[in-house]
């Protein structure tokens, strides 16, 4: 029973470290994003999916679940993407229950502008991170590859 509540405290502790980090590094990315490409991390995760989708889009259910947002945030956010000109939206002809988003050229303008932004800035944040004694074990565990 004490090895279960220590257990317990563990994973409630992995779970404030990865909370906070989360917190971190998505106010540091959009921060970044936002004022060197004008859209906010959330915009930008879902570019970045869709422009990794095929010419058909994505489903937006499938948007929702690869970028961890509910479907209804994520009409949203495709709502503002279509407003900035970087996304469409489209209902499937075959089922018209299914809607489908995909990127413009515009937006994947901006992903492929924005992507070495995220990657320098998020490895920055991490970095950080990795000196904050709330986070730091959590990255150290992020950065370990067994493999090694």
């Amino acid at each position: 029973m004490v090895a279960s509540g220590r257990r317990q405290r563990g994973e409630l502790e992995l779970w404030r470290q990865l909370t906070q980090l989360t917190s971190v590094l998505s106010s540091s990315l959009d921060k970044r994003l936002t004022r060197q490409h004008g859209v906010s991390v959330s915009e930008f995760t879902a570019l970045s999916t869709l422009a990794e989708g095929g010419s058909d889009g994505v489903q937006m259910q499938e948007l929702a679940d690869s970028i961890g947002l509910n479907q209804s945030t994520v009409s949203r956010l495709v709502a503002r993407l279509e407003t900035s000109g970087l996304a469409t939206r489209a209902v499937s002809e075959r089922d018209r229950r299914c809607t489908y988003a995909m990127i413009t050229e515009r937006g994947r303008t901006i992903v492929d502008e924005a992507t070495g932004t995220f990657q320098k800035e998020f490895g920055t944040a991490l970095d950080i991170a990795a000196f904050d004694e709330r986070t730091a074990p959590l990255v150290a565990r992020l950065r370990h590859d067994p493999t090694t």
